[in-house]
């Protein structure tokens, strides 16, 4: 069996092959602040078990010991600097792996690279090489030269790509662009459906795809749902 993977809703994914799983920023929590979740996990608690977490930084729908301790249950956490402090400070028994911008990690069968985005401190989107593929989660970022720069002409397979364009992230047009920058084989967009008033329509971002780069394949994930790789990237 080849690679799989599901959207759990805002900038989470679980990532499986037959060496091991991994999943990019799982949030099944309780959304903090005046923020409100538009559906509640489809996560049984207990149920989903990962040999690591990779997290793109500490806010909090994208690092969650809730999410850790009850729904995505790794042995492992990977993430920058200030995910190791927030790890520490949640008291939860889980080995911790810091993994800064520019550093890679080889583990379960995966290749992992941290690379720049431009929105907190010290945030990254992560490359995740498996399979003789290149996947690469872009986490939360902004439309800048620090995301830009050390990632144009990157060449990914697939890119799962924020679009919803508030609270230091690309917009919808900013992402079609950045796809097109990256030369990308395949563009997913991602964290638009999950807290109220963060919303967007991935409609805009397929259709500005198509605009701007109609070389690029898209592709809308249903959450939930388990894709073979191969389906995603159209093969």
């Amino acid at each position: 069996m080849g690679a799989t993977i599901m959207w759990i809703g805002q900038a989470g994914f679980i990532l499986k092959t037959d060496a091991g799983s991994l999943s990019v920023d799982p949030f099944c929590g309780t959304a903090k602040g005046n923020s409100e979740r538009i559906y509640p996990p489809f996560i049984e608690k207990g149920s989903v078990h990962v040999d690591m977490v990779l997290s793109t930084h500490a806010h909090w729908d994208h690092f969650d010991p809730e999410t850790y301790a009850d729904y995505v249950i790794p042995q492992t956490i990977v993430g920058p600097g200030t995910c190791m402090k927030a790890l520490e400070k949640s008291g939860l028994a889980i080995e911790g792996i810091q993994l800064d911008r520019g550093q890679k990690l080889e583990k379960n069968g995966f290749v992992i690279t941290a690379v720049p985005a431009d929105h907190d401190i010290d945030s990254v989107g992560y490359v995740v090489e498996v399979e003789g593929r290149k996947l690469y989660f872009s986490g939360d970022a902004l439309f800048t030269t620090t995301t830009i720069v050390p990632n144009a002409g990157m060449e990914p397979d697939a890119t799962f790509i924020c679009i919803n364009g508030k609270l230091g992230n690309m917009n919808y047009f900013e992402a079609a662009r950045y796809c097109k920058v990256l030369k990308t084989k395949v563009g997913i967009p991602t964290h638009y459906d999950l807290i109220r008033h963060n919303t967007e329509n991935p409609k805009e971002f397929t259709d500005a795809m198509a605009r701007i780069a109609p070389e690029i394949r898209t592709f809308v994930m249903e959450t939930g749902v388990e894709y073979p790789l191969e389906t995603i990237l159209g093969e």
